[in-house]
């Protein structure tokens, strides 16, 4: 997907909404290990009512691994039941050396046909130098995650200042929602860098309606997958970071 298309389904729904689907005991209240086959009957449950407001969905997948070869192949068929005006994210945090992150873009681009993927920055843009290649798919950097280092704090501007400008991928970022007030100095600096934000609903994140997000995927996960009824107000919710038209108060395209 093209960051055009994504703008086309954030036009059409009006919405920043990023579905986490993300299976575990605690989401959907199990009082007893979560099997695969439960797991994939809720997912579709949720994915069907969420639709309607969602412009891409993450799926984390340490919570499909756990299962093995089931877990994979649940992974496989969830990704496939994804609309296709959605940004389909795997939310893999994979980073290794070059040679090694060819086989992981091979493994979640070609063979998944995942549009994103999440990975980590610091081993260098050299090293992820592959993910970058693919053109019409996204790479989301980890730089201020929700339970971050004490150190994130000081070395994050530079590795968003040293990422290449022009690559057949479009490279974002993952920013948690507790970290609202640098946002405004990330702005600064990469006005136009798309966002995936973590921490809403169950983590107790939250942005001040003023904060510079977008562009952005705003992320909810276990309080969907609980409820996913609740998807048209986190859609509405996630709205307030559209710019908007003074003429319709609707977001138009750029």
């Amino acid at each position: 997907m093209s960051p055009a298309q994504l703008y086309e389904s954030i036009l059409q729904k009006q919405s920043l909404l990023c579905v986490a689907l993300d299976p575990s005991e605690v989401a959907f209240s199990a009082e007893t290990p979560l099997s695969p086959e439960r797991a994939e009957h809720r997912l579709y449950e949720v994915i069907e009512k969420t639709t309607p407001y969602a412009v891409a969905y993450k799926l984390n997948t340490a919570f499909y691994e756990r299962w093995g070869e089931k877990g994979w192949e649940l992974l496989r068929r969830v990704r496939e039941a994804l609309p296709s005006d959605c940004l389909c994210i795997a939310d893999a945090k994979r980073g290794d050396i070059a040679h090694t992150n060819r086989y992981y873009a091979q493994a979640f681009y070609e063979e998944l046909k995942f549009d994103a993927l999440t990975v980590h920055v610091y081993m260098g843009w050299e090293a992820l130098s592959p993910f970058l290649e693919y053109r019409d798919k996204w790479v989301f950097g980890l730089l201020r995650t929700t339970e971050a280092a004490p150190w994130q704090t000081s070395i994050w501007r530079r590795v968003i200042e040293e990422a290449p400008l022009n690559t057949a991928a479009t490279i974002g970022w993952v920013w948690g929602a507790h970290y609202g007030p640098e946002l405004w100095e990330l702005r600064q600096i990469r006005p136009n860098d798309w966002l995936l934000i973590p921490g809403f609903g169950a983590q107790g994140g939250e942005l001040a309606k003023e904060t510079p997000a977008f562009p952005a995927l705003i992320t909810v996960g276990r309080t969907l997958l609980q409820q996913p009824e609740a998807a048209a107000e986190w859609a509405a919710r996630s709205a307030c970071f559209l710019p908007t038209s003074e003429a319709t108060g609707r977001f138009e395209l750029p």
